[in-house]
């Protein structure tokens, strides 16, 4: 009669664990959410979600990688962050879209039931490895709240004076070909574009490189096949900031102006902002 070694006790006690961490849940009548042993270095379990819709299967994260469930948050203006992001999509070629609430879902589609273990395998891991890396600092702190508190405070400022129009924040040109190319909001009127970049930063050299990233943004707009569609290029400044100094960034600015056509709008006097987009 065999008996097992320890190794190969230990090999089985492995798989009869790892086997116990896998929980199943119904959510309505055409999709499973798959809870996953697999996890993020925030410590959360990753949730893949399968629906069967008209013949075709979608393995999902169910939105839950952008809407922050797993205590870390996917920041789309860090370009650090972007590069492994856009890696990863395109290792386990995944798609992306995005909700009516701007929230977006990444997802593998197929036809053939056999193959949805190993397409929530590759979500899983996907979902795991974004999760993860999109909690290492790749910026200075300071920076990083800088940024994010003026991006709150314009996005609300906005969002409520301009709500008639529906702006998208944080928005790609498209989800294509341009997806890497973003702005801070979006509003599409009649087919016709204003696209908005927010300039700000902790000190004049972040600001300048702000202004660098925000240039070069709108000279691809302006070359695209978008080009005859874009109506406005504003620039909101963020002149409260520690890191505004004028005489520091005056030149950067100018260079700005002179690409977008349009006055830069300090944050002082956002009234133009809206003055114009209405």
């Amino acid at each position: 009669m065999y008996n097992m070694n320890n190794l190969e006790k230990i090999a089985i006690n492995v798989r009869e664990s790892f086997d116990q961490l896998w929980s199943f849940k119904l959510r309505g009548k055409d999709t499973i959410e798959i809870s996953t042993p697999y996890s993020t270095t925030t410590s959360k379990f990753v949730s893949i979600y399968v629906t069967e819709r008209g013949g075709k299967y979608i393995v999902s994260d169910g939105g839950l990688l952008n809407s922050e469930a797993y205590e870390s948050e996917i920041d789309y203006e860090n370009q650090c962050l972007l590069k492994i992001l856009y890696h990863f999509e395109a290792y386990y070629e995944v798609k992306r879209t995005e909700d009516k609430q701007g929230i977006k879902h990444y997802y593998k589609t197929t036809t053939k039931a056999n193959l949805i273990p190993n397409m929530v395998y590759e979500m899983a891991q996907f979902v795991s490895m974004c999760a993860s890396a999109a909690t290492v600092q790749f910026e200075d702190a300071k920076e990083i709240e800088e940024r994010n508190t003026f991006r709150t405070k314009a996005n609300t400022y906005i969002g409520s004076n301009l709500k008639e129009y529906n702006p998208i924040f944080q928005a790609s040109l498209d989800r294509d070909e341009y997806r890497s190319v973003r702005f801070s909001a979006l509003i599409e009127r009649r087919n016709r574009l204003s696209l908005v970049s927010f300039v700000t930063g902790s000190n004049p050299s972040n600001f300048r490189n702000c202004i660098a990233r925000t240039n070069m943004n709108f000279e691809i707009a302006a070359s695209s096949k978008y080009k005859d569609h874009i109506d406005n290029k504003l620039v909101l400044v963020n002149n409260t900031a520690d890191g505004f100094e004028y005489n520091q960034i005056s030149k950067q600015l100018f260079i700005l102006e002179e690409h977008t056509g349009q006055e830069a709008i300090f944050w002082t006097e956002r009234e133009k902002l809206v003055a114009i987009l209405k």
